[in-house]
């Protein structure tokens, strides 16, 4: 449980989440008209349990990922090369925690909980559908 009372299962059932297909728990929060068979911008909170971690993976939009409550959370963005940033998400300023991060277009990023769990939202643009281009890293 965190500060709130809440554990896992609550915030599955309050937001009436569903499985991601990646890893942990998804619920779709908004998603403007689409253009060409896609949202221009989409969001939807993210819950992730501390025992599934949500694999090294990219997307082709700009995401940008929001801490909510919970654990906090580390994500790791690569290109591919050179370039390889850890960060955490999580509300405690003072620990280099951050409430938000961007990932740019066809970045590689993986996330972990650093607890039970972790209440994430992230914000897609162009918006997240079933037309996007999910990619999961299975070299590792």
């Amino acid at each position: 449980m965190n500060s709130n009372g809440l554990n896992l299962q609550d915030v599955i059932e309050i937001f009436g989440m569903e499985r991601h297909h990646a890893a942990g728990w998804y619920s779709p929060h908004y998603g403007d008209s689409e253009v060409g068979g896609r949202p221009k911008l989409s969001s939807m909170y993210y819950l992730l349990a501390g025992d599934e971690p949500l694999l090294l993976h990219k997307l082709d939009g700009i995401e940008v990922w929001h801490y909510y409550t919970g654990a906090p959370a580390e994500m790791v963005v690569t290109n591919g090369g050179h370039m390889r940033e850890v960060s955490l998400l999580g509300s405690d300023l003072r620990a280099s925690q951050r409430p938000q991060l961007a990932v740019p277009a066809h970045f590689w990023h993986a996330a972990h909980s650093l607890g039970e769990w972790t209440l994430l939202g992230c914000t897609m643009s162009p918006g997240y559908s079933p037309r996007s281009s999910f990619v999961v890293n299975t070299s590792d």
